[in-house]
């Protein structure tokens, strides 16, 4: 079985290197929300956060621009302060809004499975993809 990170990229049509900083970008967010125990449970699902992290974190600070730079602030109204500085991540990948929310979805379909429901639904509020509580 493929790796987190090459699964994400062929499932949402991105390059591996960008899925892997793009994992990072979402595993360094939460790890700087939630209490240390619940991003353990989380990492524990990812082989390699910390690099993935590290990867993330080499991309440096910025604010996007183009069309997640238009929107990020409504989001970030929606979300929190934090959503907006995500998305300015995502969006230095080079990713647009639509493989944005398509790799947040696979992401968390792919934590579904593997963490418990009270850790799910923590995610869940985190993160800027709101049509992940349907299904």
């Amino acid at each position: 079985m493929a790796d987190i990170a090459s699964e994400l990229a062929s499932k949402c049509g991105i390059r591996p290197d960008v899925a892997k900083k793009g994992l990072g970008i979402v595993l360094e967010f939460l790890k700087n929300k939630l209490p240390a125990e619940t991003y353990s449970k989380i990492s524990g699902t990812v082989p390699g956060a910390d690099n993935m992290i590290s990867a993330a974190a080499d991309m440096g600070e910025g604010a996007g621009g183009g069309m997640i730079g238009a929107v990020k602030g409504a989001i970030g109204k929606l979300f929190g302060g934090g959503a907006g500085a995500l998305l300015g991540k995502f969006d230095k990948l080079g990713m647009s809004p639509d493989q944005i929310q398509g790799f947040v979805s696979k992401l968390t379909e792919h934590f579904k499975g593997k963490l418990p429901e009270n850790v799910m639904s923590q995610i869940h509020g985190l993160l800027p993809v709101p049509e992940l509580a349907a299904h």
